[in-house]
């Protein structure tokens, strides 16, 4: 370990908002990890002394951007872990709210005590302050949002590449940011469509990271999606993710499709509750695993798209068509004998939401869920999660009312 060294921690509370990098500097050290370039909810980055006796210093500025990447502020961020004396952080954000009624950002500073330190900086889309425990209160300037919106989601405390999630997105937010994201070397590992108010929005998780060749629609047809299924499969790649959903009274489905080696897997698409029961018992007497479940409805009747694999693994159980209370009682009696939840779809079927889900009886880090989520419930938890070092690793959009 280095004399000295400084991991950064940016939450971003103002969500309506996107960070876009414009510059990094080092006075001392190396960078153990650089900042990422585009930062949604959270960023982490490391600066290290690289010499005897030294420490090190760094700094970054992010433009604050809009949906349609209008640039609208900027924030600059400062650390010093010095080899010799106290270590020492500054902040600053434009345009800056001077109270809870003006409009503006402001941005505090947690932590960062010791040799190898820990700083958390927090954004905000409004005025706060900190309390000396380190407790921070603000008043957020929250974008108007629909009322039945709900978000359901499962937390892993586990490490990995950078990621970036988003949620609430029209289809063509969610194609810019798909491409801008693409751009920087992200690559969608899940994707959820939905429909409130009688458009269609999208919630995803990206990763930073290499991996095979894929391909990944949304907004498509029942014909498009089965023309783009067969087209992909018959060039080598593999349905890896699939979400269906209701757009003006028809189903449409998002999807991800990886050109990777694997066991053999079944696709199913716009079955009806009986159809779903029936091809889930016949794939799993022949030995297959429900790998993915995707729960929809549409003009009142629930439908399911689903994924199976050729697989081993631990022993698993899958719920379907589950009203809340159902799923929460199904929850609990699972988890209670040993299985975590690796998935969950919430969706709306004549008013009511209902919920599908996978659990499995493994080991594993611990994980946290959540359902019927608003968003700003979703956003406030999933800030608190992420400062806690867990990380989003399923996430379903949906509609209640």
């Amino acid at each position: 370990m280095a004399a000295r060294s400084t991991n950064v921690t940016l939450l971003n509370r103002a969500g309506r908002f996107n960070l876009f990098k414009l510059k990094q500097e080092l006075d001392h050290g190396e960078w153990t990890t650089e900042p990422p370039a585009i930062i949604g909810n959270l960023g982490s980055w490391e600066s290290e002394s690289d010499g005897f006796a030294t420490g090190t210093e760094g700094r970054v500025t992010y433009q604050i951007q809009t949906d349609e990447g209008e640039v609208i502020g900027q924030l600059r961020l400062h650390w010093d872990n010095p080899f010799v004396g106290s270590n020492s952080y500054d902040e600053s954000v434009t345009p800056q709210a001077t109270s809870a009624t003006t409009p503006g950002f402001s941005v505090v500073h947690t932590g960062g005590g010791g040799d190898n330190a820990s700083v958390t900086f927090t954004l905000l889309d409004g005025c706060c302050s900190v309390s000396e425990s380190g407790e921070i209160s603000c008043a957020v300037a929250s974008p108007v949002v629909s009322e039945t919106q709900r978000l359901a989601a499962v937390w892993e405390a586990v490490p990995g590449p950078n990621w970036f999630a988003v949620h609430g997105l029209t289809g063509a937010e969610y194609q810019q940011r798909f491409d801008e994201l693409l751009a920087q070397g992200f690559r969608p590992v899940d994707v959820s469509g939905y429909s409130v108010d009688g458009q269609d929005r999208y919630a995803a998780i990206f990763e930073q990271r290499e991996g095979p060749a894929f391909q990944a629609r949304h907004g498509l047809t029942n014909a498009q999606y089965q023309r783009t299924f067969d087209e992909l499969v018959g060039q080598g790649f593999r349905l890896v993710d699939v979400s269906g959903y209701e757009v003006g009274g028809e189903d449409r489905y998002a999807a991800i499709f990886e050109q990777s080696a694997g066991p053999a897997f079944i696709a199913r698409h716009g079955l009806t509750n009986q159809q779903y029961q029936a091809a889930f018992d016949e794939a799993v007497g022949q030995g297959f695993r429900l790998r993915k479940v995707s729960g929809y409805g549409v003009q009142g009747q629930d439908f399911y798209a689903a994924i199976w694999e050729a697989d081993g693994g631990p022993a698993f159980v899958a719920r379907h068509g589950l009203s809340n209370p159902d799923y929460q009682a199904a929850f609990d009696q699972f988890v209670g004998q040993g299985f975590r939840l690796r998935q969950v779809s919430g969706y709306n079927v004549g008013g009511q939401d209902r919920y599908a889900a996978i659990w499995e009886a493994d080991g594993g880090p611990a994980f946290t869920a959540r359902h019927g989520l608003t968003s700003e419930q979703y956003q406030q938890t999933f800030d608190q999660l992420v400062a806690q070092g867990f990380r989003l690793t399923n996430v379903s959009g949906y509609s209640v009312g």
